[in-house]
């Protein structure tokens, strides 16, 4: 059973993705990137159904491979060849793509190891392989904590120390941003967990008894709803703080780039439990689940399409890419213009090119 706040919550994180992969004010890039990601781990830990996959291992990681894997290496292998070809169209025996310079074996390597630094031409593909391994990360914790709710806690916080502490002080990054899943974990765990909860929240008022490992998740996510208007009170503070006290600070989890340890957790939680709370209150929204069901397509292919519009802004009106550089009206502009021209693209790939997504039916079949 789809829940439609869920896809709208999806919708709104894709929107922010690619809102924040256009150069953006130093407050606004801060703001989308101290949460953005944080909170489709957490979406994507929330859609975990262990129940499913408790009785076989093998079921789950084939089937996460054919969701994640295939799409990440079909786009990945895609659009690395319309860079290419685009490259070689432009301006013929001149390089201009930083990538392309690479022979092939070099490229085929930046591919298959699948960090968003060596994919540059399109690094949001990153997210894929990241989280096909906590996928399998929590997949393991699950299958000796899950029903010992304070135990898994008690595993998330040891390896979101252990992975801040990678990112502080190991110098070399692992095979499908198997780094960055040692913080994504977290995230991901915190949104399974907070759908026990939902679970036992409904329960409870239908008056069943909870036990102590209930009371201990519903102690965690059981907040009134004052509490959730100070988070996104919270989230709006910190956009004003942002903007009056611009800061160098990055966090990117791409690049295993934390900050401070307690802030990033704070602002990443802070931040995705705003929009949770927020969108269960909203609901529904067609227009944003239409982009939360496809968000795998819009991830995979925006930033292409980010660059053929930047470039056709620059050659159609003569613009100067420089001086458009952190203007928040022309990413907007460009986000829409993105999200629109998408919707055509989607629908192709739903219909003809399902296999692009893992899927084994076209949707006119």
């Amino acid at each position: 059973m789809r829940l439609n706040w869920i896809d709208a919550l999806k919708g709104i994180g894709i929107m922010l993705v690619v809102l924040g992969h256009h150069s953006l004010p130093a407050a606004l890039d801060t703001y989308i990137f101290s949460f953005h990601m944080p909170l489709f781990f957490f979406i994507s830990g929330f859609l975990f159904d262990f129940g499913k996959y408790s009785k076989s291992g093998a079921n789950f990681v084939k089937g996460k491979f054919r969701s994640l894997l295939l799409p990440y290496f079909f786009f990945a292998f895609l659009t690395c060849l319309f860079y290419c070809l685009l490259d070689t169209v432009y301006q013929p025996k001149v390089t201009n793509i930083e990538f392309c310079e690479d022979n092939a074996l070099y490229r085929i390597y930046s591919i298959l190891y699948a960090l968003g630094p060596l994919i540059s031409y399109n690094p949001p593909l990153w997210f894929l392989p990241c989280l096909f391994v906590t996928e399998l990360l929590f997949y393991g914790f699950a299958k000796k904590y899950y029903l010992e709710p304070k135990k898994l806690v008690f595993w998330l916080i040891v390896i979101g120390i252990l992975g801040y502490l990678y990112a502080m002080y190991v110098p070399f990054r692992l095979l499908w941003n198997a780094d960055v899943a040692l913080t994504a974990v977290v995230f991901y765990g915190a949104g399974n967990l907070f759908r026990k909860f939902l679970s036992l929240e409904g329960k409870s008022r239908s008056g069943s008894i909870l036990e102590s490992d209930s009371r201990f998740i519903q102690s965690i996510f059981g907040h009134n709803n004052i509490f959730n208007g100070f988070l996104i009170l919270l989230n709006i503070l910190y956009i004003g703080y942002l903007f009056g006290f611009p800061t160098t600070e990055i966090m990117n989890m791409n690049i295993l780039e934390y900050g401070n340890f307690f802030s990033y957790y704070f602002l990443a939680f802070s931040g995705t439990f705003a929009f949770v709370y927020l969108f269960k209150q909203i609901g529904s929204s067609r227009i944003l689940e239409y982009y939360g069901r496809n968000s795998i397509i819009v991830l995979a292919l925006h930033f292409p399409i980010k660059d053929i519009l930047t470039k056709l802004a620059v050659l159609t009106f003569g613009l100067d890419i420089e001086h458009l550089s952190y203007n928040a009206p022309f990413a907007l502009i460009l986000t829409a213009l993105n999200l629109l021209l998408m919707v055509p693209i989607i629908i192709l790939i739903n219909n003809y090119f399902p296999f692009l997504l893992g899927k084994k039916r076209s949707c006119l079949s």
